[in-house]
């Protein structure tokens, strides 16, 4: 199922009881460091709800809020909010999609209607250490808002729940004010080297990337998983010979199958910077995998069953595919890539 796109004012209320309010190049944190929580794509982070005894509500159940940002344009940012039934549940089916503008008077960042201003307080969580302001409710119930990262609620309390910050993506580029309880290993952009046909000259060089493919009505959804290897097994100075193979769990390849064998000729390089299919170029972004922070050209295609697609294309070492997404009637495709020996 496609995600649902709303507008910030509305989904906002939904998302969480007393949530804080041609190609395009995206702001950068460090030129208004305010919008900070929405400009890196792929950032995620999760709320865990603990529910009170005897509150009349009912529920006994510890879920999860998991928020994950989807897109940077110039002017806003889609991100989302998806319950699970743990914090590392990744999936993103029917997360409700939110359009976040970047403007100091969009609906993300406003006061919390009918809350007071409290102090500013630090507050530790799983996730790391905050600066927060306090608000609190006409009832006694406290929400505390992130300063660094306005837009972040890192804890609420009320009657019916305690809601904390279990876990957050730290990108390059952060408010340096955010204390990590266990101190992350910072994502940062790889450096640009001059040889566009830098990914292929390395004889052994690998890639790879997880497939996620869901297919099928909701209630009869089915899910496959795969891995596959993308090993640079020659090159000169004409090309480069590229060997594609799928993976088991153990990250090994599978007896029996061949892998795919393709030919690279560095005089067609463009044709393998962007999807083989006839594509657009839609934005540029700043985006987070598995295997670390790049910059991308995102292109929008159509394949050939008709199903809209997106890819994004490092900067940093063109023909590398970072991301890829297929979406049709119930069928959804996701590539990303988790590791990338330089």
């Amino acid at each position: 199922m496609r995600p649902i796109v709303v507008t910030s004012a509305i989904a906002l209320a939904l998302l969480l009881s007393y949530a804080p309010a041609c190609a395009e190049e995206p702001p950068k944190p460090a030129d208004d460091p305010f919008f900070a929580l929405f400009t890196t794509a792929g950032r995620v982070w999760v709320l865990k709800r603990v529910p009170k005894p005897g509150q009349e509500g009912g529920d006994t159940e510890t879920t999860f809020h998991r928020f994950e940002i989807f897109a940077v344009h110039a002017d806003h940012s889609e991100y989302g909010q998806a319950n699970a039934v743990s914090a590392t549940d990744t999936s993103s089916e029917d997360m409700l999609i939110v359009n976040i503008k970047f403007k100091k008077e969009d609906a993300a960042f406003r006061d919390p209607i009918g809350f007071q201003k409290g102090p500013k307080e630090k507050v530790k969580t799983a996730a790391g250490t905050f600066e927060c302001i306090k608000w609190v409710g006409p009832e006694g119930e406290g929400v505390w808002r992130s300063t660094e990262f306005p837009g972040l609620t890192v804890k609420s309390d009320d009657r019916f729940a305690l809601r904390e910050l279990v876990s957050f993506d730290f990108i390059e580029g952060d408010p340096v004010a955010a204390e990590p309880k266990v101190k992350p290993k910072k994502i940062k952009p790889k450096k640009e080297d001059p040889d566009e046909h830098r990914l292929y000259t390395k004889k052994g060089r690998k890639w790879l990337y997880k497939v996620s493919t869901f297919s099928g009505p909701k209630d009869k959804r089915s899910r496959r998983f795969d891995t596959k290897q993308y090993e640079v097994t020659a090159s000169n100075a004409e090309g480069a010979t590229l060997e594609i193979s799928r993976l088991s769990m153990l990250k090994e390849k599978i007896k029996g199958e061949t892998p795919e064998v393709q030919q690279l000729k560095f005089e067609n390089f463009a044709d393998y910077t962007h999807p083989v299919e006839r594509n657009k170029e839609d934005r540029t972004e700043r985006r987070k995998c598995v295997a670390g922070l790049y910059n991308c050209t995102v292109y929008s295609f159509t394949d050939a069953e008709g199903r809209d697609g997106l890819a994004w294309y490092a900067k940093e070492w063109p023909g590398l595919m970072v991301r890829r997404t297929i979406k049709g009637t119930d069928y959804e495709q996701v590539t990303e890539l988790t590791e990338f020996n330089e």
